[in-house]
């Protein structure tokens, strides 16, 4: 590691985000030089570095740090923090590079309005691996400014014996994305004869769907989050094996957050914290890549577009700390209700609207994939107050009108261009409020001329259960 104890006097190789890292002359641990970052209230002041390493090796990562909040880690690895704002304290961490791996990018970083932390004498060693070579002259890109949690991860290494495979980016094609149920729901009698099956089913594949969410995790109240067989009613999830081999077969795959019946306390940062705590670990065992952010229940917004409300700054801090401990190309879509997006046309508080900073902020630094708004289960919106029926083309052209020409509130322009637009259908009557017919649905996607990134619908199972009608359609409009 290069310039461990920023004796040079600068930062290089460093390279900190905001232009928020600084070396300072006091308070320092040992010599005449530290660290400062001075995170603040939309940025953690995040430095890295890459270093080379070999594969297959174990290294430490050590770091003596002080502040409010202070968190070290590797991207994509293990991570820990600590609260020392008075003294010097050491942090550490330990991982093994995977195979093939030849490099790693550590980071420190602060806690969002936290002020200014302090690092010095930053160690890098492998037992039995190579001395640690400076990185390139060039400062590297650095990882996306967003935290972990303010709690210790557990583990999130792959139990003995799981398949693994890697996190795939986003599809550069077109896209017909639907959601997988991890219940039976031919059982229940709710969509016969169709009802659970594996995530690697050929059949879905067949008939277009190259995403899928994968659907829903148990939230508990305390925001801990589970995904295994029996969390539920007829609940039963697909094994790291077999999500490898979807992904082999084409499919990009998300874990889906929330739904009708699954809230989480978003008034809590605590809650929070846990949620992303125990959720990071599951995405890893189980080889997902990317979260949908369905959230129905608990968001509300302040009433100003420029003062997020505690449930909105909650959710940005479960998002934030989720990207933070995944690979940088590890996805997020969002799937709100027309209500919680366009509705903000009406009035902007409550759901109204609420949505609507948080897909401005991850439209806006590039890490939305899509939205996937809910064309169904109530009115749709244009950009100034217009209101129309769900299931309509009129309607699905007027709100996917607004959204890429870009809707103002209060001021603040909120854009979801049409190529980060995949709006949601139901796949078949009975799935949701305002189905359309594929001719319906031909006629809305053509409205566009090929424009719009793809289409989504509610949900795999329900479209086996009737034929496929939804997928074949969607497909055979994208020309796939």
């Amino acid at each position: 590691m290069a310039n461990p104890d920023f004796e040079t006097g600068n930062l290089a190789p460093w390279s900190c985000t905001g232009g928020l890292g600084s070396v300072v002359g006091s308070p320092v641990h040992t010599g005449g030089k530290a660290l400062a970052g001075a995170a603040g209230g939309s940025d953690n002041a995040q430095c890295t570095q890459t270093v080379s390493v070999k594969p297959n090796t174990a290294y430490t990562l050590s770091a003596w740090v002080r502040g409010s909040y202070v968190y070290l880690g590797v991207n994509g690895g293990s991570s820990t923090w600590t609260s020392s704002p008075s003294a010097y304290t050491q942090l550490r961490v330990s991982f093994t590079t995977g195979a093939g791996q030849t490099s790693a990018t550590v980071y420190l970083h602060g806690w969002y309005g936290q002020g200014t932390y302090y690092a010095d004498d930053i160690s890098f060693d492998g037992p039995g691996g190579p001395s640690p070579s400076p990185s390139p002259s060039t400062s590297p890109s650095p990882s996306p400014s967003r935290s972990p949690s303010p709690s210790p991860s557990p583990s999130s290494s792959p139990s003995p014996g799981d398949v693994t495979c890697p996190v795939k980016g986003r599809p550069a094609g077109k896209v017909v994305q639907g959601y997988w149920e991890n219940w039976d729901g031919s059982s229940n009698g709710v969509h016969p004869p169709f009802g659970w099956t594996p995530i690697n089913d050929a059949r879905i594949r067949q008939h277009g769907y190259n995403v899928i969410n994968a659907a829903f995790p148990v939230i508990r109240s305390d925001g801990t989050v589970l995904w295994e067989d029996g969390m539920d009613s007829t609940v039963k999830v697909a094994t790291p094996a077999e999500m490898c081999q979807a992904k082999a077969d084409g499919a990009t795959i998300l874990m889906s957050i929330g739904g009708a019946a699954a809230g989480i306390d978003l008034s809590s940062s605590t809650v929070a914290d846990r949620f992303v705590e125990t959720i990071v670990p599951i995405l890893k065992r189980y080889n997902f890549d990317g979260i949908d952010i369905d959230i129905e229940t608990g968001l509300s917004g302040s009433g100003s577009i420029g003062q997020l409300s505690a449930s909105q700054s909650n959710l940005i801090r479960i998002i934030d700390g989720v990207l933070a401990r995944m690979p940088s190309n590890f996805g997020l879509t969002m799937a709100p209700e027309t209500a919680y997006v366009t509705g903000g046309s009406v009035t902007y508080g409550s759901i109204w609207g609420a949505y609507l900073p948080i897909i401005k902020k991850y439209v806006d630094n590039g890490r939305l994939w899509w939205l996937n708004m809910q064309y169904y289960n109530g009115s749709m919106y244009g950009c100034s107050g217009d209101s129309y029926s769900a299931g309509t083309v009129q309607g699905f052209v007027a709100q996917t009108t607004c959204l890429d020409k870009g809707l103002v509130i209060q001021g603040t322009t909120i854009r979801v261009p049409y190529d980060k637009q995949v709006p949601g259908l139901p796949a078949q009557p009975g799935a949701g409020g305002g189905y359309m017919s594929p001719s319906l649905v031909s006629q809305s996607w053509n409205s566009f001329n090929g424009q719009l990134k793809g289409l989504m619908t509610w949900s795999v199972n329900w479209d086996g259960s009737k034929g496929w009608t939804f997928g074949d359609n969607a497909r055979s409009l994208q020309g796939r």
